[in-house]
């Protein structure tokens, strides 16, 4: 676990805080302070009450501490919690809540970082309202209970059609923070799935990894729709492949250098390796699960990408 030194840790008043040089020091967004507060504020004002009452009444009117000066442990944790790229800040608040013996008070069933992520979503699924061709319209229910499972957001996008009745279309959203990478999170999570899948398939299943979820909102805003992470990974590699009807798919240097291009690819923002396409297309199958062969060009079978699509 990553040790506050104790130079940059006191007591004032019976309280724990953390010198805001050591804050910058360990968070990479926040080396830009004023305008880092300034932007994260705007997202904690959302926050739930019972997050907000962990904060001083100073950082909830807007005050920004001095560079040199320090903050308060609550305030500390709510700044990295609702930041963006927060998933950098994990190791820095694990320490000042271990240090401090606090933690931010959430909701029940609702895990540590999942209100701040929940914001954001509601702001994502705003913008496709404004920018949706047709009437529609996204409704949020947290914590839902379907079946015999809790699921983290139930997703409801209402549109109308031209005959003057609504279209439903429903989605399951679960952010996953770094417990389920742990193998009896693993299990259960597949448990879940597959029970989602025979029971609902017509409901869209979206798995948001913490450390991914940057990028997945910012995925949701450009291409206009909700839809996985994993879909638009796969739309990189069909593109990536070299043409041929049969049950294999290859893709060589040439082939892989297509999904770079944004005329061809609306989801090439995805992809950050144009020097080495063959190894990020590797990369791509690895995160996917999808096994593969390697000598000179990438091999694997087309029925892994059954089920994807955007």
């Amino acid at each position: 676990m990553l040790r506050i030194p104790d130079s940059d840790w006191r007591i004032v008043d019976g309280a724990p805080q953390l010198s805001v040089a050591f804050l910058r020091k360990m968070t990479p967004q926040a080396a830009r302070f004023t305008q880092w507060v300034q932007r994260t504020h705007a997202k904690l004002l959302k926050a739930p009450e019972n997050v907000l009452s962990c904060c001083t009444s100073g950082l909830i009117h807007g005050e920004i501490p001095d560079k040199n000066g320090w903050l308060s442990a609550g305030d500390a944790l709510a700044l990295l919690t609702y930041s963006i790229h927060n998933s950098e800040n994990v190791p820095l608040i694990e320490a000042i809540e271990h240090r401090a013996e606090l933690k931010l008070s959430v909701p029940a069933f609702e895990s540590k970082l999942e209100g701040q992520f929940g914001e954001q979503l509601r702001d994502a699924l705003s913008y496709l309202e404004k920018r949706s061709p047709f009437m529609t319209y996204y409704e949020i229910e947290k914590q839902k209970i379907i079946g015999n499972y809790r699921v983290d957001f139930f997703i409801t996008q209402k549109l109308s059609a031209a005959d003057g009745s609504t279209v439903r279309r429903h989605s399951i959203v679960e952010f996953d923070e770094a417990a389920h990478k742990l193998k009896r999170y693993k299990e259960h999570d597949k448990r879940r799935d597959c029970w989602f899948r025979k029971h609902h398939p017509e409901t869209k299943l979206i798995r948001v990894r913490h450390e991914e979820q940057d990028i997945w909102l910012e995925c949701i805003r450009r291409l206009n729709q909700l839809i996985r992470l994993e879909d638009g990974y796969v739309h990189c590699l069909r593109l990536a492949c070299t043409g041929g009807p049969g049950p294999g798919m290859r893709i060589n240097s040439d082939s892989a250098r297509n999904a770079y291009d944004a005329r061809q690819n609306a989801c090439a923002f995805l992809l950050k390796r144009p020097a080495q396409p063959l190894r990020e297309m590797g990369t791509l199958l690895l995160r996917l699960g999808i096994p593969y062969e390697k000598r000179r060009d990438i091999n694997f079978q087309r029925t892994h990408l059954r089920g994807y699509g955007i």
